[in-house]
């Protein structure tokens, strides 16, 4: 088999195709189906199958409300041995140079490292016209700084470089209600909402991504100035102000970790941050004894209208005092507390959350118990402008020893679409996977991250060994990681002890009795280490 796929490269004249491995992108359809999207060669050295990526292709809001496929995207890197006769072919026959890209140009945002080593996250324009390029480029100033500025991603700058990719579009914004002439043809799902915002073009959109110098994770960055977004293959967002940050942060969260929902109402929930049994995935972060918390789903009124249509009533069965009462609303529109009623078996019903025009998500001020039985919330339109709308209502009852601290790990309950309970979730609401107004994840997400990141990229950016003519070595390293957590060093002898352990140094000299100097990484957003917070160095 080996000799008839060198053949096979021979024949399609790849013979000088020198690269260290293939990054190869598939679509796996729910039967099982297997088509290739892409194969590039890259200068990535694995010496067998890495996966990168394995992820719905296109992950959002309350899923089944949206009319687009459910298809699994892959990228993972082989060494040449592993390629098949398809890839070869499709290196060969595979291409899209002649897709337009009118206009392009590539700034970089972030620079933090060598592309090889870093994690590349390009933001792609869509719906800028040519005379809004420079508004693109500061928003994407923006967006990067918005990102790394708070807490959900600030321990992980070092590890990033962001490039920004102008492609000019005929008009500005994005497709909704009317049709747009952008350049990537991106829609708004279901029309007229402030939800999902689907890909078009996607044979253009990774021709684009392309122009990149690196392009791990793909952003869309859409020129409206309303919530929208997806996660999966690409990670799109909108440039609005009030949202345009969360939603990116949330969507690359998916992408990052591979992982699915926190939040209820969805249909996705895998990976680091869900256990589907009582026997949790994350015992490393829990104090104490494990506690995990029944909630009940009372009700997932997922309705998406206008209140100026009529009033709105929700009415639970609440199982008495045993149990404490929460929801989580959202909207778009209401863009102060006088624009909209919310109540309670008749009476006010107080609420926090951001007052704006665009999406919004609210909670209760405080969390009590109700009369056990029937009970009604109600919204009203209280300012007729027609721009009140009722996007759902989330309604839960908790044990009353439920724990709502930050900082609690533990077990707490989460629901699909059809209000059926899935299995758990690590906190409360601290993490951004399930309360899009957080700018923090999880301990649990937060861990996760680092090991994908250092999955793909070494603590070590580069490093020399000489040998002086007294027979010691001197070692200069360039470390990936100065600013978060620290560097340890250990000198193994030829016995495989260890002679030495010390503070991180970028240069210093060791005895021909060393044959390896171990770096290793530590933080304390980790408490379960892998081999890829290691890096060794051959000394002799």
């Amino acid at each position: 088999m080996t000799k008839w796929i060198g053949l096979c490269l021979l024949l399609l004249g790849f013979q000088s195709l020198m690269a260290e491995s293939f990054l190869i992108r598939e679509r796996i359809s729910k039967d099982g189906n297997i088509t290739t999207l892409a194969v590039e060669p890259t200068k990535k050295e694995v010496q067998q199958e890495v996966v990168l990526k394995n992820i719905q292709e296109f992950l959002s809001e309350h899923e089944t409300s949206y009319e687009y496929n459910r298809d699994f995207y892959r990228e993972r890197l082989v060494p040449e041995n592993m390629l098949k006769p398809e890839h070869y072919y499709f290196l060969q026959n595979f291409d899209v140079s002649f897709l337009d890209l009118p206009h392009l140009e590539v700034r970089t945002i972030v620079e933090q490292g060598p592309v090889d080593n870093r994690i590349n996250l390009p933001i792609l324009a869509e719906g800028y016209t040519l005379a809004e390029k420079e508004k693109f480029f500061e928003d994407c100033k923006r967006i990067s700084r918005d990102l790394f500025a708070n807490k959900a991603f600030s321990s992980y700058l070092e590890l990033f470089n962001v490039y920004a990719i102008f492609v000019a579009s005929n008009e500005s914004g994005v497709t909704d209600i009317q049709r747009k002439d952008t350049a990537f043809d991106l829609y708004r799902s279901p029309a007229g909402s402030k939800r999902g915002i689907i890909p078009g073009s996607s044979w253009a959109i990774d021709r684009a991504f392309r122009q990149a110098p690196g392009a791990d994770y793909p952003i869309i960055l859409v020129n409206d100035d309303y919530y929208g977004g997806l996660g999966g293959r690409y990670a799109i967002t909108t440039r609005s102000l009030n949202s345009g940050s969360m939603v990116l942060r949330h969507e690359l969260g998916h992408n990052f970790g591979n992982v699915g929902e926190e939040y209820d109402g969805g249909q996705v929930y895998s990976g680091a941050n869900f256990s589907s049994s009582r026997n949790l995935n994350w015992p490393q972060w829990i104090e104490g004894q494990t506690k995990i918390f029944e909630s009940k789903f009372l009700s997932g009124a997922y309705l998406w209208k206008n209140l100026n249509e009529g009033d709105i009533h929700v009415d639970i069965d609440f199982p008495g005092p045993s149990y404490i009462f929460d929801a989580k609303i959202s909207s778009v529109g209401w863009d102060s507390p006088n624009d909209v009623k919310v109540e309670l078996n008749g009476g006010p019903f107080p609420i926090k959350g951001v007052w704006t025009e665009d999406r919004s998500f609210f909670k209760p001020v405080n969390y009590y118990a109700l009369n056990k039985g029937k009970n009604r919330f109600s919204f009203k339109e209280n300012i007729h402008d027609g721009n009140n709308v009722f996007a759902f209502a989330m309604i839960y009852a908790h044990p009353r020893d439920i724990i709502t601290s930050k900082h609690h790990v533990g077990g707490y309950s989460v629901f699909d679409n059809y209000q059926r309970k899935r299995g758990y979730r690590p906190t409360f609401d601290t993490c951004l996977m399930r309360d899009m107004r957080s700018n923090q994840f999880c301990s649990v997400d937060q861990e996760n991250m680092w090991k994908r990141f250092l999955s793909k990229i070494s603590i070590l950016d580069e490093y020399k060994v000489t040998k002086k003519r007294n027979g010691q070595y001197l070692v200069q390293v360039n470390a990936a990681l100065n600013r978060h957590g620290k560097i340890s060093m250990q000198g193994i002898d030829e016995n495989n002890k260890v002679v030495f352990t010390e503070k991180f140094m970028n240069q210093f000299i060791v005895p021909d009795t060393i044959k390896e100097v171990r770096f290793s990484f530590t933080t304390s957003e980790v408490r379960k280490y892998d081999s890829n917070f290691v890096k060794s160095i051959r000394i002799q």
